[in-house]
């Protein structure tokens, strides 16, 4: 009997945390105003990711959170589908032809920062910014030397291209 007892309250304690749970992160959702969708496919792409704060406009939602130590930001649409995934990275992690390329074309310029792009190369709302070719990865890096600062586009076979000034 008393192994039953000790079993059923086992078995609530359990069930009690897991609806604790879910309400504490259904609570930081509706705060958050991310949706059920953009939610779900974000916590089973990045089912460790931890320190996750949402960020929602009109146009995209947005969580930032922490994987392996790594600070990261997963972008999805308004319907929830994921769409990218974005990180800082140094200078060094560009391919070789990239580096080369860019100091060619942007002699004189300091790189400040390099973001990496992962894109959802099935979908094709990244047409634009890829181009023609499919690829999983695009950078970003803002430059800038004594007179302005840019922001280029580097593809992992070495195309840059100018996107604006800041």
């Amino acid at each position: 009997m008393k192994k039953y007892i000790y079993i059923a309250v086992l078995v609530f304690a359990v069930v009690a945390k897991g609806f604790a749970d879910d309400n504490k992160k259904v609570a930081a959702v509706k705060e958050a105003e991310a949706s059920y969708f953009a939610v779900n496919n974000f916590m089973s792409k990045f089912q460790s990711a931890e320190n996750v704060k949402w960020t929602v406009t009109n146009d995209f939602q947005k969580a930032s959170f922490t994987l392996n130590g790594k600070k990261l930001a997963a972008f999805f649409d308004v319907k929830g589908d994921y769409i990218a995934t974005t990180q800082y990275v140094d200078f060094k992690k560009l391919p070789a032809v990239s580096k080369s390329r860019l100091g060619k074309l942007y002699q004189g310029y300091q790189v400040e920062d390099v973001v990496k792009y992962d894109l959802d190369v099935q979908g094709s709302q990244f047409d634009v910014m890829t181009g023609r070719r499919n690829y999983d990865s695009i950078y970003f890096a803002s430059l800038k030397n004594n007179k302005e600062s840019l922001i280029v586009k580097i593809t992992p076979d070495g195309e840059i291209s100018y996107l604006k000034n800041f």
